[in-house]
């Protein structure tokens, strides 16, 4: 096996724990606006920095194994690697700030701290967390595209372009408050 396999091996395991890392956010994010009191998410606060501890260790190795890569295919000249980063950036900008938001939530949810309700189910109840998650997913899937596609120019910008515009899209859907069981839906 030699170096480049390695570090495109390294590479590809950062980019699932990327996804996993956004699943978690995900169902973090559901449980959190499911949630009707702080206390209903005192089981969710000590994942939050363990999410973002993952997110942020693969998002660095992703950039480095993917700027070993891209400098071993002599890639640079083109225009995907350059847009995979200014991806990888929005991607961390977005991650910063929503990380920001969930300190904030864990610190609202202090137990025995019940002045801070009303802060705290207006930031969990944020629509910012929902785009921001929808985008970094779509993010994600952009990069992959450009990578794996390696297009010119236009296409390249399609890419990122449409993956933002999906991000936004995909965060319009709402998130249901109750799972529904199959007998309660014929119920209905």
């Amino acid at each position: 096996m030699n170096l480049y396999t390695v570090i495109l091996f390294i590479h590809a395991i950062s980019v699932l724990v990327i996804t996993s890392a956004l699943t978690m956010e995900a169902w973090v994010l559901i449980q959190l606006r499911r949630a009707a009191h702080p206390d209903d998410a005192q089981s969710l606060t000590p994942i939050v920095p363990l999410i973002g501890i993952a997110a942020i260790g693969s998002l660095v190795i992703i950039y480095a194994t993917g700027a070993y890569l891209t400098e071993s295919l002599h890639s640079w000249e083109f225009a995907w690697p350059r847009f995979a980063v200014g991806e990888i950036l929005l991607y961390a900008l977005f991650g910063a700030l929503t990380g920001k938001q969930l300190r904030k939530i864990s610190r609202c949810s202090a137990p025995d701290d019940k002045s801070h309700q009303p802060e705290w189910l207006a930031l969990t109840r944020s629509s910012f967390l929902k785009i921001s998650l929808s985008t970094r997913i779509w993010i994600v899937i952009g990069t992959i595209l450009l990578t794996a596609a390696k297009p010119p120019l236009l296409e390249s910008l399609a890419i990122v372009c449409g993956s933002l515009i999906c991000g936004f899209v995909f965060s319009l859907i709402s998130i249901p408050k109750k799972a529904t069981t199959g007998t309660e839906i014929r119920s209905r």
